[in-house]
């Protein structure tokens, strides 16, 4: 029998909950993006190709026909609110769907983050040795800047993200 022991269990179960996190955004970047925004708003499509009048849908909501013309602008305005859209969505007989969808994967938008900030640090760290007439040559440089990032990525978490000073 083969045992073994969990030298940290909470950072064990906080890599894990991570990578599940990571596997949910990296599902959404998989559908190469969301359909395109018809210019007049997904309500007014959706209406007209019910062919529903405005204030059919106004009735519908309990609104007038006018607020339903504001809230179909503000939606090509980008200035409707969620739940403006569930109840919109849900009366044209629609589902509703968010989504925040990465642009690349998840992993490689961390590691040019750790990246980034490994370059700003050696590039401090190199201006004082440059006063102090130290140089790095360039491969020196590069594992540096390898090594710092692996540091960040071990790291993890909120260190990556804070504001940059």
């Amino acid at each position: 029998m083969i045992k073994f022991t969990i030298k940290n269990p909470t950072n064990t179960v906080r890599s894990m909950v991570h990578e599940q996190y990571k596997e949910i955004a990296n599902s959404a970047a998989r559908l190469k993006g969301a359909p395109k925004i018809p210019a007049e708003g997904w309500v007014r499509t959706i209406r007209k190709a019910l062919d529903m009048s405005g204030a059919q849908l106004a009735e519908r909501l309990n609104l007038s026909r006018n607020r339903v013309s504001i809230l179909e602008r503000r939606e090509v305005g980008g200035e409707i609110t969620i739940n403006q859209l569930k109840k919109m969505a849900d009366q044209l007989g629609c589902d509703f769907t968010y989504a925040l969808i990465p642009k690349q994967d998840i992993n490689l938008i961390i590691e040019e983050r750790a990246e980034l900030l490994a370059k700003g640090a050696l590039s401090m760290n190199s201006q004082n040795m440059f006063l102090e007439a130290q140089v790095i040559s360039p491969e020196k440089e590069k594992f540096l800047i390898n090594e710092l990032k692996q540091e960040l990525l071990n790291t993890g978490g909120r260190a990556l993200w804070k504001k940059e000073s």
